[in-house]
């Protein structure tokens, strides 16, 4: 069970915190949970001397099927049915049951995740693989690797040019925007949205399987653990409470009150309060890496910024290298390559190629990416960079003579008012 939840190589940031160590820990203290509960003894009643053994655990047994009732020790026990059944611990049978269907409920995005981002054309988990390869290899065989990467990624800048201009995409491929290179982007960032509303969800509804109408129950238990206050006076998991069961004799109902020991409430309240402070922390922490995320994925600056780095890293290896063209190649960057680079960075990376390369960045390490973005800059400079740089010319050109026009028309109305 536990073997089939492994960490996966298209994550990032605190995905790996949703799917696998949240689903992990919470699988663990279910079974720890169902152990205690089914294979040793929850729940021992004091019943009166005539009961036989056989009395007794039909007693425990009942007591733990059906719920048990709290009363404080100073308290008189409730006359009426319906003031018993109102103070009801209904959540000591069914918490083990409860913390699966948890487990299971943070490991349902990553499958959202997985079964569409393979609809886009790009193989992550195979990239990344290749990188990985790449990245403790050889020079012939990484060069191989790298280069087998880099076509990939220009077959899909490719392919989505050519679907822009033919294609009719299947309608969920439209809605995530396939055809403009951010379907991954924005299936990613729904699943991460998923994550949150799952950790919300999550601790609001286990706040109600608890009966607790207070948000801050965890931290006055918190509060009460550190403070010595005793469970008798705060209710709060109980350890001792109240069991009424009936059993016909001749033929006559006769109605016992006995009282039980939940010693499975002892490690109930340590599991639901790390449940409590888990997925708050879960929440937050996915809530300010989604809108880094966004920042950095949408932000033009940002996007520039990431490519640069690696750029900057193959320049200082060419530099040691003292390539005999790079006197040559420096000139030509020196004087445009605030256009190139915005050009390469801006229009020939599409959001989902920008993800890829962090979810490589985040499994192997800057070297793979330098080579990986280096080989991409190098043919770009060899294949576009005149075409862009004529078409700035051009643009500049025209915006001159548009400047020029606007003058000589305000120069002409002004000399006409003047005559």
């Amino acid at each position: 069970m536990f073997s089939t939840v492994k960490p996966r190589l298209d994550d990032l940031g605190t995905d790996r915190l949703n799917y696998y160590y949240s689903t992990l820990i919470i699988m663990g203290m279910s079974l720890t949970i169902t152990a205690r509960q089914y294979v040793g003894s929850p729940l021992q009643c004091w019943v009166p001397a005539q009961f036989t053994k056989a009395w007794e655990q039909y007693a425990e047994d009942y007591c733990f099927v059906y719920n048990t009732y709290w009363v404080k020790p100073n308290d008189k026990v409730p006359t009426t049915i319906e003031e018993r059944v109102s103070q009801q611990l209904i959540y000591y049978q069914w918490a083990p049951f409860i913390m699966a269907i948890e487990a299971a409920f943070f490991y349902l995005p990553v499958i959202f995740w997985s079964m569409l981002s393979t609809k886009s054309g790009i193989n992550i988990i195979k990239l990344v693989e290749t990188a990985q390869k790449a990245e403790g290899a050889e020079s012939e065989d990484r060069k191989k690797q790298i280069d087998i990467i880099c076509r990939h990624i220009s077959n899909n800048l490719r392919k989505r040019r050519n679907e822009e201009e033919t294609t009719k995409m299947a309608k969920i491929q439209r809605i995530f925007g396939m055809q403009h290179g951010k379907f991954i982007t924005n299936v990613y960032l729904v699943t991460k949205f998923i994550y949150m509303l799952n950790s919300f969800l999550q601790f609001y509804s286990t706040n109600k399987f608890l009966g607790q109408n207070d948000p801050y129950w965890g931290m006055r238990i918190l509060d009460d653990i550190l403070h010595g206050t005793d469970w008798e006076h705060s209710g709060n998991f109980p350890r001792i409470a109240m069991c009424d069961f009936q059993v016909r004799v001749l033929g006559n109902l006769q109605r016992h009150s006995i009282q039980c020991v939940l010693t499975l409430n002892m490690f109930n309240e340590k599991i639901f309060l790390f449940l409590y402070i888990w997925f708050l922390l879960v929440f937050f922490v996915t809530l300010f890496d989604s809108i880094f995320l966004i920042y950095n994925m949408f932000s033009s600056h940002k996007i520039v910024e990431f490519l640069q780095q690696f750029l900057d890293n193959q320049e200082a290896d060419e530099n040691e290298e003292k390539k005999p063209d790079d006197e040559k190649k420096k000139v030509y960057r020196k004087e445009q390559h605030a256009i190139l680079l915005s050009e390469f960075c801006l229009h020939k990376f599409t959001p989902d190629i920008i993800i890829l390369l962090k979810m490589i960045n985040n499994h192997t390490g800057d070297i793979v990416c330098t080579e990986i973005v280096g080989r991409m800059w190098n043919e770009f400079l060899k294949r576009d960079a005149k075409l862009v740089l004529q078409r700035f010319v051009d643009n500049d050109h025209n915006m001159e003579t548009k400047s020029s026009s606007l003058k000589s028309v305000q120069l002409f109305e002004e000399h006409k008012g003047l005559i």
